[in-house]
């Protein structure tokens, strides 16, 4: 079971490690707070301290944002904006005299985060390591930013140098699917799961830096969309799956969902019928639940497939049910309720039999009867 909520909080936790001269002090700064606007704090030794622009960053501080917004510069100019609802934990910081040998580890966990790489004098720029639940990213000189819904979903996007035009330098994200390289500015790579690789590059076309936030965890640019797709299409042409199938794609619920009467003829629906792409992963980030259409007071009977008798349904049709997102339909006679959504749910009826499934899926509750008879069979699901 798995619980999802939106982010009501920021956390930036630094877990790092400081060794300058191989002294190990907890005290000594990592980095200053640089700008600091809205609702924060900075936890350390879990006493609440200043987070004023020109307080320091210590080892094991934790910064909390809320709806507020934060940026850190290390020692070596390093610089990594926060805005509202982020959290990064900054792993690792070893300084050495030789900058080669010296090295930064972050960890962009949720939310939108700037990172910009720094002079070099300190730690070699091949050094710094970032990563995100799905995604690791090496840089060359890089100014570049994260956008994480809760599922670890990853957009990545490379930015210009000041002139708004030259790619700021390189990065190569990758993961164990694959990687893409980016090079180009304001070119972008969307990563969905550990083991699905990147989406191939593409440059988004009229963006500027003020326009990335998290609303590109609700509705990715269109350019990001279309290489989703793309990539989706493959992925089902190459037959690999339907749990390959996770991408960011809100469709605002447009459409009304069919009523039949009882005793109508109902067009077939089968397994091949599903689109796996008409799912709203994002119900809980979006607090849509008022908006969601619920299928309940509906009757319909289909001749069953099966060859004899009827098979009925209160709470739900046969096809796609945009409410509860299962979808309906016969299988060799038996009748299948199938769901994709932040895991897979496929339950199968045998023909004949009564009951109802009492369902908490995502924002969904409702129940759905089948069979029109005594119910024999009863089913709980609760998926938060």
């Amino acid at each position: 079971m798995q619980l999802f909520r939106s982010l009501r909080k920021t956390q930036l936790t630094i877990l790092s490690t400081l060794f300058i001269s191989g002294v190990l002090h907890a005290q000594d700064p990592i980095g200053d707070i640089v700008e600091s606007t809205g609702i924060g704090q900075i936890l350390r030794n879990n006493s609440v301290v200043e987070n004023n622009v020109g307080s320091n960053i210590q080892l094991y501080d934790v910064a909390e944002t809320v709806n507020g917004r934060m940026k850190i510069e290390f020692l070596d100019d390093e610089e990594l904006d926060l805005i509202e609802h982020t959290e990064v934990y900054i792993d690792e910081v070893y300084y050495d005299p030789n900058p080669s040998l010296s090295k930064m580890s972050l960890r962009m966990v949720q939310g939108t985060a700037r990172f910009a790489s720094g002079k070099g004098n300190k730690i070699k720029k091949a050094n710094i390591d970032i990563s995100t639940p799905t995604a690791q990213i090496a840089i060359n000189g890089t100014d570049f930013t994260t956008t994480i819904d809760e599922l670890g979903r990853t957009l990545v996007i490379l930015l210009p140098d000041a002139d708004g035009i030259t790619p700021s330098g390189e990065i190569v994200v990758s993961n164990e699917g694959g990687e893409v390289v980016l090079n180009q500015a304001f070119q972008a790579t969307m990563v969905s799961t550990i083991e699905t690789p990147p989406t191939g590059a593409v440059v988004i076309n009229n963006l500027t830096t003020s326009m990335i936030d998290n609303m590109f965890i609700v509705s990715p640019p269109q350019e990001v969309k279309q290489a989703v797709e793309e990539q989706v299409r493959d992925d089902m042409n190459d037959d690999q799956g339907i749990l390959d199938v996770d991408f960011l794609e809100f469709d605002g619920l447009d459409g009304d969902i069919d009523t039949y009467s009882e005793g109508e003829t109902l067009e077939e629906t089968s397994r091949l019928d599903i689109d796996y792409l008409d799912v709203d992963f994002l119900t809980n980030v979006l607090d849509v639940v008022e908006a969601l259409i619920k299928t309940t007071a509906k009757l319909q009977d289909k001749q069953s497939s099966g060859g004899g008798g009827t098979t009925r349904l209160e709470g739900a049709q046969f096809g796609f049910n945009k409410d509860s997102q299962f979808n309906v339909f016969e299988e060799d006679g038996n009748l299948v309720f199938f769901r994709s959504v932040n895991g897979v749910i496929e339950i199968v009826i045998q023909s004949g039999n009564s009951g109802f499934m009492d369902l908490r899926v995502g924002d969904y509750e409702g129940v759905i009867e089948f069979g029109g008879g005594d119910p024999a069979i009863q089913i709980f699901i609760n998926q938060q």
